[in-house]
């Protein structure tokens, strides 16, 4: 008994593995139809420092890494507006005592209406630096305001150098 039932078992299995093969043998992998999105690099206009702008001011650089979803005219006026103030923060910390020098990079979230709503920091190491970027970098970079449009993603990366800047590579 046991036997006749192990057979039949064995043979509703095999049947159904011969099946499942048959139906797979006769479908296909579907893929929806797919737009490739290709941005040619080189055809944007880049500093000979590989940024999109730069700002030099007397004791501060910024320059525009990347701006998403942001009109190329807004973003240089925002990098400017950042040269600006983080030139004045770095010029009143120095008037406090010892100039601060250091190096970060910003990334600003944009939200619908303008705002920034998020920053990402990253800064070079080294005593007080992360404060200096925090005052002096971050907190007008939350400031920062750009037309407001529902484009998706938008947002604006910066990297900045205060204190001692290295001068122009054209010597200006």
């Amino acid at each position: 008994m046991t036997r006749l039932i192990f057979s039949l078992f064995l043979v509703a299995t095999i049947g159904s593995l011969a099946s499942c093969a048959k139906e797979g043998a006769d479908a296909r992998d579907v893929v929806p139809e797919s737009h490739d999105v290709v941005v040619d690099a080189a055809a944007r206009a880049r500093t000979s420092e590989g940024y999109e702008y730069v700002a030099r001011r007397p004791l501060a650089v910024i320059g525009l890494a990347e701006a998403r979803g942001i009109a190329p005219d807004a973003a240089r006026a925002a990098v400017d507006h950042l040269a600006d103030a983080v030139d004045t923060c770095v010029t009143e910390e120095g008037r406090k005592g010892a100039l601060p020098e250091g190096a970060a990079r910003v990334v600003a979230q944009v939200d619908a209406s303008g705002n920034v709503a998020g920053v990402s920091l990253r800064v070079d190491p080294g005593a007080g630096r992360a404060r200096d970027a925090v005052l002096c970098l971050v907190a007008p970079a939350k400031l920062l305001m750009f037309p407001a449009a529902d484009a998706g993603a938008r947002g604006i990366a910066v990297e900045a150098l205060w204190g001692r800047t290295l001068p122009a590579p054209d010597g200006g």
